[in-house]
């Protein structure tokens, strides 16, 4: 029986695929070149991470006016890391099929509906719990005042060597490990099922929108560390030109036979967009639960860097506050500014340190891209165990489309 239905369905999805041919078919390419120098210990010296990698696209539409078609991307990537100590383990290959995505489209009386089958890039409402790719399907509908998606995936066929998984509740001041096998270009993530459902009223009242989203990981492996997110996000206009955002995210987690365990990630920002060379200003905040009354360190499923320090500290046990800003002195170019003070919220909360950071953007030409930044991470010696050392992170981009 399951063997009929695959057939019908490979028969399917390749007559959609030889049916997008008779539209035009689109192909590209990037070239891009990352260099970052940085400090891995609190007196140590820069070392270099030099990433090249060459990205390859197709796009096929599959109705006239292009909203239903095909897309894929496959990506080659070399990658020195002086920091890594093995000679022999400094260079990396890798290999990843980074989109392969089947896209229809339609239109209703009332609304729309999308549907998305295939390898393809989604993030959670907090935009910092999960995301990342996943093999699955993802539809989503606005049908009136409401927008509805339901998303599924499976983690176990991405390259780990792209996409980090936190795969146990590690120590606050742990760093994930990553599955990598240096001279392998592909290796297989772990295996998790991860769905979401997501309900959102736009502009429900006085221009404000409300949403609410459940999210849950469940692992194949031997060793299971299942997680369930539900978040609530509201976001509007407070006065012109003055916007905000917040969400709130609750979850629940369960380590193999351990007891079921509560944490919090919260989130917020209030942004000013000055009539003036699309300058935004924002003051944000996060926190991420420690050892605080009921709750326990908030564990996120995409590793994620919270703070740019030595540890690269992910989005658990800690609280920030900063203030960020960006302008576009011309139409080409992107200025871009912040700093946070850093408090450590293992248990207590206490001050840990301070970030800042400047970078550009710069579009030289159609299809030739520059950008640069630097980073500087100031922290107590008190929390260099859970938050992480000072660092110094310099980075230079450079990209040019095909």
């Amino acid at each position: 029986m399951m063997n009929s239905i695959s057939k019908k369905c490979i028969a399917s999805f390749a007559a959609l695929l030889l049916s997008s041919f008779t539209f035009a078919v689109e192909t590209g390419g990037l070239i891009s070149n990352d260099t970052k120098l940085s400090n891995i210990e609190k007196e140590g010296s820069l070392k270099i991470d030099q990433k090249n990698a060459v990205n390859l696209w197709l796009r096929a539409p599959i109705n006239e006016d292009g909203t239903s078609y095909f897309i894929t991307e496959g990506l080659f990537q070399t990658d020195y890391d002086d920091a890594v100590p093995e000679s022999d383990q400094k260079l990396k290959l890798t290999l990843d099929l980074s989109l392969f995505k089947l896209v229809l489209h339609k239109e209703l009386d009332s609304g729309s509906v999308n549907f998305s089958a295939g390898r393809f890039f989604n993030s959670d409402l907090s935009g910092i719990i999960y995301t990342q790719n996943g093999d699955g399907a993802k539809l989503e509908a606005k049908i009136s005042r409401i927008n509805i998606s339901a998303f599924a995936a499976f983690t176990g066929l991405l390259n780990a060597k792209t996409t980090t998984i936190l795969t146990e509740p590690t120590p606050a001041n742990s760093s994930p490990v990553l599955t990598d096998k240096s001279k392998e270009i592909y290796v297989t993530a772990d295996k998790y099922l991860v769905s979401a459902l997501t309900f959102s009223l736009p502009h429900i009242i006085a221009s404000q929108t409300i949403s609410l989203e459940g999210f849950g990981a469940f692992s194949f492996e031997s060793t299971t560390f299942n997680r369930i997110y539900v978040t609530a996000a509201l976001n509007g206009p407070i006065v012109a030109p003055v916007f905000y955002n917040i969400s709130s995210t609750f979850s629940f987690t369960k380590y193999d036979e351990s007891d079921m365990k509560t944490g919090n990630l919260t989130k917020g920002a209030i942004t000013v967009y000055p009539n003036f060379k699309s300058m935004a200003i924002s003051l944000n905040g996060l926190y991420a639960s420690g050892k605080q009354g009921s709750f326990e360190r908030f564990v996120a499923f995409t590793s994620g860097t919270a703070v740019t320090s030595t540890k690269e500290t992910e989005y658990s046990s800690l609280l920030k506050a900063g203030l960020s800003a960006s302008i576009k002195p011309v139409r080409t170019l992107i200025l871009r500014a912040g700093g946070d003070l850093v408090f450590d919220a293992a248990e207590s909360i206490n001050y840990a340190g301070i970030q800042c950071s400047a970078g550009f953007n710069w579009q030289a030409l159609s299809d030739v891209s520059l950008g640069a930044s630097f980073s500087q991470y100031i922290g107590k010696e008190d929390y260099e165990e859970s938050i992480g050392a000072s660092k110094t992170q310099i980075k230079i981009n450079a990209a040019i489309a095909f």
